[in-house]
């Protein structure tokens, strides 16, 4: 059914007259009952009386005017949200974020900021891996994601350094290695450590083992954890030391303490990643935000 028509009727029934209607438009007379003519035959049935004194609703055409009020009213509506969603200010925002980043202040600042900019946009925030992450943004499962290390060679993802954290040696407060803590990667190689499983993360699980095979440190890995909370744990029940980025003790739990080591200096580029092709514009209006703001590391006692 032509919309047009659905407002010529609208525009009949409110000035309650033709004539009155086509100044309005404007539309010549004529060609305006033409087009109540084609509307009325659609339908079905007459929905205007005509007379010399104007025009009046049959009892199918109040009817019908009660609906299409309503119908073009959600259409005005579809026409404004659509242009909002296509202006980013409007609809939803699938986020990943690794399990450590959501008690992070940093970025629970920024998706805040984000979310009283665009009060319409729904953030919706997804606790996920970083190598899962990439494959739910990939499958468009994600519309973008916070993680460390994407894949370099992926032309279909891109990326933007959020900020850069450091790795820390993370021990309980009680264990010797807190009272007498080591300068360098190769003195830990008898503890036992806490990590986590190459399938999880095997960009940032290889580049670790590098680091650490450098320095002649082979881990004797006696547990492994499903994500950093859950080392922090780990570490805090006195299983063993671990490795971790430093933003972690932003939310440790208590009796965690950490320590910088003189070798380990592997830098962690937080990065903001999405499809290349996206074309959500929620996704650019966090990217503009991002780009604009300076996220600095968080600061933690060691």
């Amino acid at each position: 059914m032509d919309f047009k028509r659905l407002k010529y009727f609208q525009m009949v029934v409110e000035e309650g007259a033709i004539s009155l209607a086509a100044r309005r438009v404007p539309l010549a007379q004529p060609a305006l009952s033409r087009q109540l003519q084609l509307l009325e035959d659609e339908v079905g049935t007459t929905l205007l009386i005509r007379s010399r004194h104007g025009i009046r609703l049959t009892a199918a055409g109040e009817a019908f005017y009660r609906d299409t009020r309503r119908l073009l009213g959600e259409f005005e509506q579809s026409k404004r949200n659509a242009r909002r969603i296509a202006d980013g200010q409007f609809g939803q925002l699938r986020l990943g974020v690794t399990v450590m980043h959501l008690w992070v202040p940093q970025i629970i600042g920024l998706l805040n900021r984000f979310r009283e900019r665009y009060p319409e946009v729904t953030l919706k925030v997804e606790s996920l891996l970083s190598g899962p992450q990439i494959e739910a943004i990939r499958h468009g499962r994600l519309d973008a994601g916070m993680l460390f290390f994407p894949p370099e060679d992926d032309n279909s993802l891109c990326c933007h350094c959020l900020y850069e954290d450091h790795l820390v040696l993370v021990t309980s407060a009680t264990s010797r290695l807190a009272h007498n803590p080591p300068k360098f990667l190769a003195e830990l190689n008898d503890e036992n450590f806490i990590w986590f499983d190459r399938s999880a993360t095997p960009v940032y699980h290889d580049k670790l083992i590098h680091a650490f095979q450098r320095e002649g440190f082979t881990p004797h890995v006696v547990q492994e954890g499903a994500d950093n909370a859950t080392m922090l744990c780990l570490v805090a029940a006195g299983m063993g030391c671990s490795i971790l980025p430093a933003m972690t003790m932003a939310g440790a739990p208590e009796g965690v303490v950490s320590h910088r080591l003189e070798d380990l200096n592997l830098t962690l580029p937080l990065m903001l990643v999405w499809r290349r092709d996206s074309g959500l514009s929620a996704v650019r209006r966090l990217i503009e935000m991002v780009e604009t703001e300076s996220l600095a590391t968080h600061e933690v006692k060691e």
